[in-house]
């Protein structure tokens, strides 16, 4: 099973971490985690000051790189800056289970989107590509099926979208639960977010896990040529 990229002609700065987890055991919480989410929200309100998220140079990169594909940012908005929009308004980052809340944490203590799959529930390779429209897409949550529209930018397996608008929103499909052993997780750095940012925000979730759910971990940051990644 691999992950492959073939956007890097197109978005020729992007930098995408990889992260492929086994054997992991993901309880419904863990303290270092929850440790982990409670610096991510006071490193949150430190870096942005009271100042607007569209301000921070990554996420207006975010919504530059959405709006290249035709999805209007404010209307549908990266994960990292969904994510951190709702950490200022209440306080706290949800709990999900451990290995969710781990990404979670680190996404937005760097402003980098993050997600991920449980691997035992994906047919195949994972690619990141372009769609030619009209793909079915199951929401995560009870929402109603939708379909792509032509050169929207997703993550697919063999048989399905796994999401939509490159990170806006996972598949309920391939969610990952407490009952997850095996995991592809990734980090979506755009052209205007440096590559060590990237590199430094997986190395950081590699640890958090490894310290929460164990199991064994396997890493890369693909940019440029370097498009495809053994997730074993």
């Amino acid at each position: 099973m691999r992950f492959r990229v073939s956007l890097f002609d197109r978005y020729p700065g992007a930098h995408i971490g990889v992260l492929a987890g086994r054997g992991l055991r993901n309880p419904a919480a863990d303290p270092r985690v929850e440790e982990a989410k409670r610096d991510a929200v006071v490193t949150l309100r430190d870096r942005m000051g009271g100042s607007p998220l569209s301000s921070h140079p990554q996420i207006a990169s975010w919504r530059d790189t959405y709006r290249s594909f035709g999805t209007k940012a404010g209307d549908y908005r990266p994960s990292a800056e969904a994510l951190a929009k709702r950490v200022l308004k209440d306080g706290a980052l949800p709990r999900i289970n451990a290995a969710v809340d781990a990404y979670n944490a680190v996404s937005i203590r760097h402003l980098v989107p993050m997600g991920g799959f449980d691997l035992d529930r994906v047919r195949d390779d994972i690619r990141l590509r372009l769609s030619g429209g009209g793909e079915a897409f199951t929401p995560l949550g009870p929402a109603a099926q939708e379909r792509t529209y032509p050169g929207e930018v997703v993550y697919a397996d063999d048989e399905r979208v796994l999401t939509r608008r490159w990170n806006h929103r996972d598949c309920e499909e391939t969610k990952i639960t407490e009952a997850t052993v095996n995991v592809a997780l990734f980090a979506d750095g755009s052209p205007g977010i440096p590559l060590s940012v990237v590199e430094e925000a997986v190395r950081d979730l590699e640890a958090l896990l490894g310290a929460s759910c164990g199991g064994g971990y396997r890493r890369a940051v693909l940019a440029g040529r370097d498009d495809e990644f053994d997730l074993g």
